[in-house]
């Protein structure tokens, strides 16, 4: 019985030292773009690197640098369907963010060659944007090497600011990584343009009899030459 007890005891005092080991793995940094207001969270042993634009808002790197793991957040405002409705942003980002494009967004890249897209589905979310997906492979040129890459992009044309978000790593290491990537882009948030609660006090007007809807100016109107 007391040997028992002591594999018992012993058992406890090794989950007390497990367990804060695996709570400080599972911490995450919350990143908040002065500009924009984009909220991205990823693993707090992730290291910020310099920005290379003005559009680069965030450049993120894993620590297990040999699979080139990393993380790009890039916004720039541009004025475009700033005012398109809210059903009309799905095909809004569809239009903008085509197959063309989104090799653009990679090209633009001083180390990127060889893009290819792979596939492209229009009905996803990033934050608050409706936002394509496409699943990408390039050449990354670095260091005077070549390495072949797996990417995964989710891009959106929010209200006039074009948001794309790009997560990669070595072709050959992309399955070990695709969980904390796909972590990475479901936790990204920003303010957004709709709310399902009105803040004033509506009600349905044209419910009051006899109300006049100018559909037509011309129709109840007589024009003069």
């Amino acid at each position: 019985m007391k040997h028992r007890t002591l594999i018992l005891l012993s058992a406890l005092t090794a989950l007390t030292f497990i367990l804060p080991a695996r709570a400080a793995r599972a911490q995450a940094y919350v990143w908040q773009d002065p500009v924009y207001g984009i909220k991205v969270t990823y693993p707090d042993d992730w290291m910020r690197q310099a920005q290379l634009d003005d559009n680069m808002r965030l450049f993120v790197l894993a620590p297990q640098g040999m699979d080139h793991a990393s993380c790009r957040l890039y916004a720039s405002h541009d004025g475009r369907f700033m005012d398109a409705p809210a059903y009309a942003q799905s095909a809004v980002s569809a239009s903008v963010f085509n197959a063309a494009r989104i090799r653009q967004e990679m090209y633009d890249r001083p180390d990127a060659s060889a893009v290819r897209v792979l596939a492209m589905n229009p009905n996803n979310a990033l934050g608050s944007g409706a936002a394509v997906l496409a699943d990408i492979s390039f050449v990354k040129n670095w260091a005077g090497g070549a390495y072949p890459m797996t990417a995964r992009m989710m891009a959106t044309q929010f209200h006039g600011t074009p948001i794309v978000m790009t997560c990669e790593t070595l072709a050959s290491a992309w399955g070990r990584w695709q969980p904390v990537m796909r972590n990475i882009f479901a936790d990204v948030r920003f303010p957004p343009a709709f709310t399902p609660q009105p803040f004033g006090l509506y009600r349905p007007f044209t419910e009051d009899g006899m109300v006049y809807l100018p559909l037509n100016r011309r129709s109840d109107a007589y024009t003069a030459d």
